[in-house]
């Protein structure tokens, strides 16, 4: 078993990555940074809290280190991480420049130690549904590809490092990066990029809008986000020459793992009603149109797989450098939208 370390317990560690980790049966949450108050005992009051990092470094008990810190962080509390001799699982985005990423995967190898970035929408039922009707080849040639991630938000939070005009901050980095994963994962790397980005509640705050159109051979990929939907649409909407797929409702995880639900429990990622995609296809000159209920998730793959590459029983899954590859399309895409030019790649 793996003694793990949290370097935070705000929303990403309390409803994320400690359930995520006490639900695998080859990990224990051994460790949490809080510097002020350690309400973290209220949940987990087996675990140590400590108030630097510099502690979780020291300590030869302590194998596999989250890195769920703000974006500026990444980089350095990484570095130190496996400079320690520990494995580190990163948050998206992995680093804010590519240099950062390089040299991080370069130290990992050096030091034999397993490091992943938590890309966890990979085992969401939107991704896992739009890569089932693309592998299945009943849309024929895809030719567009429109994933929203669209909520209904006007407050602006306390958090600065996602709320202020800073490196790395705004949806784009904090969701963009999921569905530039997902196209990565399902068409590679794109020829070029277009991108619209603003700031919808306040002129001087981050991005909270964007539409990001990625230029491929025979293909483009649209991603849109914005703050102001109240009434969605499809999440996902594929169009190919023989047909489309249009995906709706949002995958159950996050909401359940908030209301305290995790792996392991009765109804556990068990798609809801609203979760369901249209298949509309021609054969022949017939059109068919069939509902397609929700692939159910799995959240408690992404830490099932860092035992296994821990120990050596399976490839990992969560590679860094795709996740690097993903920083590289969001810096080029808010260099287009500076500029109002199209990107090569």
């Amino acid at each position: 078993m793996f003694n793990v370390a949290l370097c935070s317990y705000g929303m990403s560690g309390k409803v994320f990555h400690a359930p995520l980790i006490t639900a695998e049966p080859g990990l224990k949450l051994h460790t949490i940074l809080q510097r002020s108050e350690p309400t973290a005992l209220v949940d987990y009051p087996q675990v140590a809290i400590v108030k630097t990092f510099e502690d979780i470094l020291a300590n030869p008990d302590i194998h596999l280190v989250v890195v769920n810190t703000p974006n500026e962080l990444h980089y350095p509390m990484t570095k130190a991480a496996l400079q320690a001799g520990k494995h580190v699982v990163v948050e998206k985005p992995f680093t804010l420049n590519i240099d950062e990423g390089n040299e991080l995967i370069a130290l990992a190898n050096s030091q034999q130690k397993i490091l992943s970035v938590f890309q966890n929408k990979r085992l969401e039922s939107d991704h896992l549904d739009a890569q089932k009707v693309i592998e299945s080849g009943a849309l024929g040639r895809i030719v567009e590809v429109e994933w929203h991630y669209d909520r209904y938000r006007t407050n602006v939070t306390h958090k600065k490092w996602k709320e202020d005009n800073l490196p790395g901050s705004g949806t784009w980095f904090d969701l963009g990066i999921h569905m530039v994963d997902s196209m990565l994962c399902l068409f590679g790397k794109p020829n070029a990029v277009y991108a619209d980005m603003r700031s919808l509640r306040r002129a001087e705050g981050s991005t909270d809008y964007f539409n990001v159109c990625f230029h491929y051979a025979d293909m483009r990929v649209i991603l849109r986000s914005s703050t102001y939907v109240s009434e969605k649409g499809a999440t996902v909407a594929i169009h190919g020459d023989k047909g489309s797929f249009l995906k709706f409702g949002q995958d159950v995880q996050e909401s359940q793992m908030m209301r305290g639900v995790i792996p392991g429990m009765t109804g556990w990622a068990q798609p809801g009603e609203d979760n369901y995609g249209i298949l509309h296809v021609h054969n022949n000159g017939e059109a068919t149109r069939s509902i397609i209920p929700g692939q159910r998730g799995y959240y408690e793959h992404y830490y099932k797989n860092i035992v296994d590459a821990i120990n050596s029983k399976a490839p990992l899954a969560f590679l860094p450098q795709q996740s690097l590859l993903g920083v590289e399309l969001l810096l080029a895409a808010e260099q287009s939208a500076k500029q109002g030019v199209l990107v090569n790649l």
